[in-house]
């Protein structure tokens, strides 16, 4: 799998952002929430927020970049035209990188994202 999302997997506009939290359903942890809305058909896409909340400029990408690596390696066992937002909460800054792999698969299991047994098989890339 490339090392970026190419521009079909990314949720862009505040539209389609607002899309999941209006019509989808939320499911929050620690270190992040996870909303998922379950589109009728096309790709899997994925949405990720990084508020001023969560620290500064140098924080904020770090997390982000580790999201985006969580996301890159599941993606391929996602359920087909989920469309998934992903927000970073402050606690994600000091969190380690297994710690939030293992968050990430418990809420994306629970919402759908993940098949039910993929939280137990998905091995850990660092």
């Amino acid at each position: 799998m490339p090392l970026t999302f190419p521009k079909s997997v990314r949720l862009k506009y505040s539209s389609e952002f607002l899309r999941v939290k209006t019509a989808g359903r939320a499911h929050s942890g620690r270190l992040m929430t996870v909303g998922v809305l379950k589109a009728e058909t096309g790709p899997a896409r994925v949405g990720l927020i990084t508020s001023k909340r969560v620290g500064g400029a140098v924080d904020r990408n770090r997390v982000r970049r580790r999201l985006r690596e969580l996301m890159r390696h599941t993606m391929p066992q996602w359920t087909p035209g989920v469309w998934v937002v992903v927000i970073a909460r402050h606690s994600a800054v000091q969190a380690s990188f297994e710690a939030l792999r293992s968050e990430w698969l418990r809420l994306a299991t629970r919402a759908g994202v993940l098949p039910r047994n993929s939280a137990e098989t998905t091995e850990p890339h660092v």
